[in-house]
């Protein structure tokens, strides 16, 4: 009898059953993690501002006094941010002016901004006239509304 028949007879090897097993479950895993990465199923890991106008009270103006009212700003993001400039578009000219520093819109939270003084900036509305409008946030963000004047 052959000596080295007889070692390879005795050799264990893993069965094909068991190895087809394995190779679908690392196949399983492997598909999981790249569709949860891809599709997002496992969450972001950036924190961002998520915010939109909910709610705009506009009152008409004449040309001396400028519009005043208020808009209100949700943030459902993760992540505070600044709301730097507000601009109104009506009547075919568009007027905007810087927003007083302390305009956060916290995440999770509701902020009501006071239009800044628009004087001499924006032309006459009246009672009805539809405008639209755009926040500037300081991540770079621009938050459109649309409303009509009271």
């Amino acid at each position: 009898m052959n000596f080295e028949k007889v070692q390879r007879k005795n050799r264990k090897a893993i069965s094909p059953v068991l190895a087809t097993v394995i190779l679908i479950a690392i196949t399983l895993i492997a598909a999981i993690a790249i569709a949860g990465f891809v599709f997002g199923l496992f969450g972001s890991f950036t924190s961002s501002a998520q915010v939109t106008v909910t709610a705009t009270s506009l009152v008409h103006n004449t040309a001396a006094l400028g519009p005043s009212g208020t808009v209100v700003a949700s943030n459902t993001g993760t992540s505070n941010t600044n709301i730097n400039a507000v601009s109104l578009t009506f009547g075919g000219a568009t007027c905007s002016a810087a927003v007083a520093a302390g305009t956060t819109v916290t995440a999770g939270a509701t902020y009501t901004l006071t239009l800044p003084s628009l004087a001499n900036l924006c032309p006459a509305s009246v009672a009805g006239e539809s405008f639209t409008g755009n926040l500037a946030l300081s991540n770079g963000g621009q938050v459109p509304f649309v409303g009509t004047f009271s």
